[in-house]
């Protein structure tokens, strides 16, 4: 009875396929929700998230030093900034401080260091602040994550 059992042609290819579904199945909730912080455009966004999970480089997610879920939070904003960047030409958005916005001080460079990518220098130059206050406001906004 067991000699007529399919023998896969390469086990390492469905071994793969087996990982990445499991992958998807456990990340790709997560993945998504940060595609779409990103990229606002559900389809753009599914076709990012596809990417993702069918890429060769996702079967070494296991091995890296971080969690399964940092790299793929990881993977889902690079992945989604280089789509965004590839969609429209990087023109600098016009951001300041005003009094309203400098009570929000830490959700908009979180902001923009997050979902639109600039670095912590280039957000202290646009907004006249020390790049360590920058910092400060990204670490403050994200400990507002870890109080709810």
């Amino acid at each position: 009875m067991g000699a007529l059992r399919s023998i896969p042609a390469r086990p390492d290819d469905s071994a793969l396929q087996t990982d990445s579904i499991s992958l998807y199945d456990r990340y790709s909730s997560i993945a998504y929700g940060v595609i779409l912080q990103i990229i606002p455009q559900p389809e753009i966004a599914q076709q990012v998230l596809l990417d993702i999970f069918t890429t060769p480089f996702l079967k070494l997610v296991e091995g890296y030093p971080t969690t399964p879920t940092t790299t793929i939070i990881r993977m889902a904003r690079e992945k989604a900034l280089e789509a965004k960047s590839a969609m429209t030409p990087p023109a600098p958005a016009p951001f300041g401080l005003d009094s309203d916005t400098n009570d929000n001080l830490p959700k908009l460079v979180f902001d923009l260091a997050f979902r639109q990518g600039y670095t912590p220098d280039a957000i202290a130059e646009r907004l006249q602040i020390p790049c360590s206050d920058v910092l400060k406001a990204i670490r403050t906004h994200l400990s507002s994550f870890r109080k709810r």
